[in-house]
């Protein structure tokens, strides 16, 4: 057991080596690391791997707008459903105001057209037109008269247009008035109502278009873990779809590891491995292999293993690399 340990601390110390030959200016690329034969009595191998996290979600904006509150900052832990980014809303909320008073308009007219007119409305109706009605018959009289005169040579050609225009435009007055009285008397058409209402639900479409933007202005965490990055700050321009916020949930993590094809029959699921991280001296973490890709790496010749911890520790983060000893 003792020599077992022992060539287990080995392969960590050489994979310290390893990682610690990527400087800080370059972090290694693991696909392209070898595994290392660990000259051991238990025959253990090694292989390069890097720490992911089980999600890794960009938080986006669904609209464009000035970020008024920003409540995060990398490094802070988030629940679901915190708020994460507050987005000036007074353009929104105008737009909401509007609509709402697009609703009420539709309504009430809709509302005028079921219940008919009120008697004072057809009153003034019949005013109007008989009014109407009193012009045309005065313009025609005009019309008539001054048809002699133009008959005798009293009159011009374009005077009597002048009168023939006027007629013609009381008449249209006339009539317009005339069925709009007889709309208040019989009542709107079918179609007519169907048109209201088609008004109303349009008008209640936009309401809700605009109660969703307004929505969309608090933005929220969709899942519990940590920021990783931030790309905006309070009195930016916050841009339709693009990463304001990067959250990962490190409640799972997991390593992503790649073994040469010629040590591919050494390895098998649920096999134990001993985990060495680069940021985390001193200690050794133990886990097992959770699946191994099937799919060989052309250029690389490498085989990805996915690798799982068997406990979860706050030391370890996304991003950190690693190397695994696998044990025969």
């Amino acid at each position: 057991m003792k020599r077992r340990i022992s060539s287990i601390l080995m392969a960590s110390v050489l994979g310290v080596s390893l990682l610690s030959g990527c400087s800080a200016g370059s972090a290694p690329n693991v696909s392209t690391l070898q595994t290392k034969l660990i000259k051991s009595d238990s025959n253990e191998y090694m292989m390069a791997g890097k720490i992911e996290a089980n999600e890794n979600i960009d938080i986006t904006s669904k609209i464009t707008a000035k970020v008024e509150a920003i409540n995060v900052e990398v490094g802070s832990n988030v629940k679901e459903g915190d708020v994460i980014i507050k987005l000036d809303s007074k353009d929104l909320n105008a737009q909401v105001a509007e609509a709402q008073a697009g609703v009420e308009t539709a309504n009430a007219n809709l509302a005028k057209i079921q219940n008919g007119a009120r008697p004072e409305e057809i009153t003034k109706a019949q005013a109007a037109a008989s009014s109407a009605k009193a012009t045309y018959d005065n313009a025609k009289e005009n019309y008539d008269r001054n048809v002699q005169l133009f008959n005798k040579g009293a009159i011009s050609q374009s005077q009597l247009e002048q009168y023939k225009t006027e007629l013609a435009n009381a008449e249209g007055s006339y009539k317009s008035y005339e069925a709009d009285l007889e709309m208040l008397i019989n009542g709107e058409t079918q179609e007519t109502i169907k048109v209201a209402q088609s008004q109303v639900e349009q008008a209640q479409a936009a309401l809700n278009l605009a109660k969703v933007q307004l929505n969309n202005g608090i933005i929220v965490s969709p899942i519990s873990g940590v920021v990783s990055s931030k790309n905006v700050s309070s009195g930016e321009l916050a841009e339709a779809g693009s990463s304001l916020v990067t959250i990962v949930n490190s409640d799972a993590l997991y390593i992503n590891a790649y073994l040469p094809e010629s040590l591919m029959n050494r390895v098998k699921i649920g096999q134990e491995v001993a985990i060495k991280v680069s940021n985390v001296s001193n200690k050794v973490f133990n886990g097992k292999i959770l699946v191994i890709n099937p799919v060989i790496d052309s250029e690389n010749k490498n085989e990805l293993v996915k690798i799982k911890f068997e406990t979860q520790d706050p030391l370890l983060k996304p991003g950190m690399f690693a190397e695994i000893a696998l044990k025969n």
